[in-house]
Formats: C-alpha cells, structure tokens, sequence
C-alpha cells in the first residue's frame, strides 16, 4: 500500500561512515581538483583579487550609507546601499578627472612639445662634458703626449676604428623614438578588440563586487562554518590577523600616496622645477611599489632639473639645481619612513626591505604590475600562516596577546574598524567571547 508521506520524503543515505583513509584520498583528490582549476583559470584571477580588494576598501562607506543614510527605510536596504555607494564613487571620479584630467593633459603637450629641445640640450650638455679632457691634480691626464678626451674615445669605440659601425654625430635619438612607438602600433580589430575585452573585464568586476558588498557577512560565516568545529576560532583568529595586514596595508599606501605625492608637488612649485603636477603623480603612482618605487621617483626629477632652470631661484640650474632636487626629493622620502610609515602602517606589515624587493621582483614574474603592487601585503599574508604553523608545530601561542587596556582615542579608532571592516568583525554567535581577541577591544571600547 503506497505511503503519501513517505513518498515525498528525500531517498535515504544508505552508506557507511568513511574510514580516515577514505577521507585522506577524497580531500587529496579535492585539493588536486582545485589546484588544476585554479591553474587553468588563473587568468580570471587578477579580477578576482581586483574586485575583493576594491570591495574590502568600499565597504566602510557601504556601511555608513546603510545605517546613516537609508535607516528611515522600513527594509534592509543593503542592496540599494551598494547601489549608492558605486554612485558615489563613479560621481567623484568623474569630478576628479574633469577637475585634473586638463591639467595632466596639458603638461603631457607640454613635455612632448619640449621634448625636442630637451634632447638637443641634454646632447649638448653630454657632448660639452666629453669634449673636455680628464683632469688629475689640475692637469690634463696624458696617454703618448695626448690629453685623454672620452668623447674622442667613444667616438672611436662606436665606428669601429673608423668602420661602418655607429655613426654619433648622425645619431638621431627622435627617430629611435619614433620607430620604437611605430613599432608598438595595432590594427583597428586589435584595438576594438581589447575595447571589448577591457569592457567585459569592467563589468565582471563590478558584478563581483556588488555580491561582496552585498553579501559579504554571509560569505564570511559560511566560511567559518565549512571548517571543523575544532578549527572554527583559529580560523577567525587568522582571518583577524591577515584583516590587520590587508586594513594597514591599503588604507595606509592611499594615505602615504596622497600625502607623498601632495609633497613632491609643493616642493616641485617651490622649487621652481617644470611640470610639477606629473611629478607629483609620478612620484604617488609609485608610492605603490614598497621600497623601490620612491627611489626611482627621483629619477624624473633629477633629469628635469639636470636640464633645466629654476623658475623661482634663476641661480640654480644643471647640475645643481639636480643636486638641490635630490636632496629635497631624500629628505622627504626619509620624513615619510620616519614619521608618517609607522604611524600609517603601524607594525602590521614589518617587512625587512630585502624580503621586500625580493618579493616584489617575485611578484613581477608572477603578476606583473599587480603582482608588484600587492607583493608586500601578499608576503606579510603569508608570514601570518607560517607563524600560525610554527606555532602549532612547537606547540607555543602562534600570536602574542593583545594588550587589554587603550587609550581613548586608540579605542575608539579600533571601535570603528571593528564596526567597519567584515573581516574583522566577529558576531557572538560564532564563537566563545571569552576566547575572542575582538571581542576582548569592542568590550574595551564599549567601557
């Protein structure tokens, strides 16, 4: 006799519990799966990493549109939430590039425009120095009776003794230029191509970080939730740590590239020396690659002094109106490492700047200018898992305690991050409060 209420039950699960070496196999079949897909999808990665980073950074203001904002609506607006918040950040972009976007674009005119004369003169200036004969305690070095001269060497070392080799004097560095940039040009399908491509690429991004706004919290308890019970507070107390990495490392490299690249301005118009608004960006863009990027920053600066005059101080130019930039350009990387790094960063990425070149030109290889940018937070990443590791190998605390007491203004700072960033935030029905390093600074900063 048929069973209505039995038919529409679901089918039982008839098999027996898997032995542990059952599990071992499944899980390492699971881990080989994943590697294989990763690796053939990697090329998806890049906007993966872009749109969670770019959400990571907007979710404060998601966060303060919905409670300040839309909390007279009778309905969780989360979703309208994120709509404004990209509103938001679309209509000040566009008032940034209409306010800047004719200024760099005027200096760029200018510095193609000049850039013929730049050349000659930096020629002129390379011949005047070459021309003149190697100096030693005030006299001329000799070699058979004749002052050395290096221009005269290198001319002979380019011809080839007089052969057909390459020619200085017809040495023409404009039209080097031109059939290197000839040479980079694409047919129209290629073009429209990448526009599409680039188009596509936009979109996805913007439809990942729509769901991670939007869903974020629900992402992050289905995490904690996937791992064993066991695991579940190492787990949030990694995903803590690596929050304190990823929260320094970007909120504080926005703050150090606007501040440094504010700076370079200033002194640039200070200074007297041209095109100070590229210099300034120039000099912020590469606030991004750690260690590397404000060195090479001084390079610009110096060539264009080294060629040029000073608008505000007509005594200094050549050679010592470089000089004079470069000291300004060191003295203000080093009030940067001094006073703002520490401040900004706080000791959440304490990288040596050894690790950190190497991982940067690690990440070049990898990701390229990606890969550049985010190689110092990738590393710290990765310290946090190896201390974690280490620390349960030697069976010793992975992490140090945090301290109980702050001070007022410290509490209140930790309080909205706490509030602000999903990676941070810990809900109580998670976890046990009383093992919760988190909930130990909200209590704080609540009494």
């Amino acid at each position: 006799m048929r069973d209505p209420v039995a038919e529409q039950l679901p089918p039982p699960i008839t098999s027996s519990r898997w032995g542990a070496r059952t599990k071992r196999i499944i899980v390492l079949g699971v881990l080989i799966f994943l590697a294989f897909f990763v690796w053939n999808v990697r090329g998806v990665l890049p906007l993966l990493i872009i749109a969670s980073l770019l959400s990571y950074l907007l979710w404060p203001l998601v966060n303060f549109i919905e409670r300040r904002v839309l909390f007279v609506l009778p309905f969780k607006a989360r979703s309208l939430a994120v709509l404004l918040t990209f509103i938001t950040v679309f209509t000040g972009i566009g008032l940034v590039f209409v306010l800047i976007a004719p200024i760099i674009i005027g200096q760029v005119n200018e510095v193609s425009d000049n850039f013929p004369e730049f050349v000659a003169s930096a020629e002129q200036e390379v011949e005047a120095i070459l021309s003149r004969p190697i100096m030693f305690a005030g006299s001329p070095v000799l070699i058979d009776g004749e002052p050395v001269i290096p221009l005269d060497y290198f001319e002979g070392v380019f011809n080839g003794g007089g052969g057909g080799g390459f020619d200085l004097e017809n040495f023409d560095i404009l039209q080097v230029f031109g059939t290197f940039a000839g040479s980079l040009g694409t047919p129209v399908f290629s073009v429209l191509g990448g526009a599409v491509n680039f188009a596509l690429n936009a979109a996805f991004t913007l439809l990942i970080m729509f769901y991670l706004m939007k869903d974020g919290d629900r992402f992050n308890a289905q995490f904690i939730n996937i791992i064993p019970p066991s695991y579940q507070g190492d787990a949030r107390r990694l995903r803590y740590e690596l929050g304190k990495v990823w929260n320094a490392y970007l909120r504080g490299q926005l703050i150090l590239s606007l501040t440094v690249g504010f700076a370079v301005y200033v002194s640039a118009l200070v200074l007297g020396l041209p095109n100070a608004p590229i210099l300034g960006l120039i000099s912020g863009l590469l606030e991004f690659i750690p260690n590397i990027g404000p060195g090479i920053a001084i390079i610009p600066a110096v060539l264009t002094a080294l060629f040029s005059t000073s608008s505000t101080f007509p005594f200094l130019s050549g050679l010592s109106f470089a000089l004079v930039v470069m000291v300004v350009w060191i003295g203000i990387q080093n009030l940067e490492s001094i006073f703002l790094v520490p401040r900004v960063m706080g000791g959440s990425l304490d990288l040596h700047p050894v690790v950190v070149i190497i991982s940067v030109i690690a990440g070049a290889s990898v990701a390229g200018a990606l890969g550049v940018i985010l190689a110092a937070p990738f590393t710290a990443s990765a310290r946090v898992f190896g201390q974690y590791l280490y620390g349960k190998v030697f069976d010793i605390e992975p992490f140090p305690q945090l301290p109980r007491r702050r001070s007022q203004v410290s509490s209140r700072l930790v309080g909205f991050l706490v509030q602000s960033y999903p990676i941070r935030l810990l809900r109580s029905n998670e976890e046990n409060p009383a093992a919760n390093p988190v909930h130990q600074i909200t209590e704080d900063t609540q009494s």
